[in-house]
């Protein structure tokens, strides 16, 4: 079973994902390899760069078993949830 870890700032989810692939015995390159991300991107992350791309980290997560949940300080009612989910999707750049 997986441990629950606050993520508040870049260093805590850094030191997650490197003790993450340390527990399943990877190395840099052989994530690397398996996600598709260069091993410079993981070594980034993992030394807590602020600038990492965020889908990026997301794939990163996945490919370790990390799972990432937000919780809001502020009351979302459910309709107002409903109303972001609907709202139209335009291409970026479009």
């Amino acid at each position: 079973m997986g441990k629950d870890v606050f993520v508040g700032e870049m260093m805590a989810l850094a030191n997650l994902v490197r003790a993450s692939r340390l527990a399943q015995g990877l190395t840099r390159d052989e994530l690397a390899s398996a996600t598709g991300l260069s091993p410079k991107f993981i070594s980034h992350v993992e030394a807590g760069k602020p600038t990492a791309q965020f889908g990026k980290v997301l794939h990163l997560l996945t490919e370790l078993g990390i799972s990432l949940h937000a919780q809001s300080a502020v009351h979302i009612s459910e309709k107002t949830a409903q109303k972001a989910m609907n709202r139209r999707r335009t291409s970026y750049g479009s």
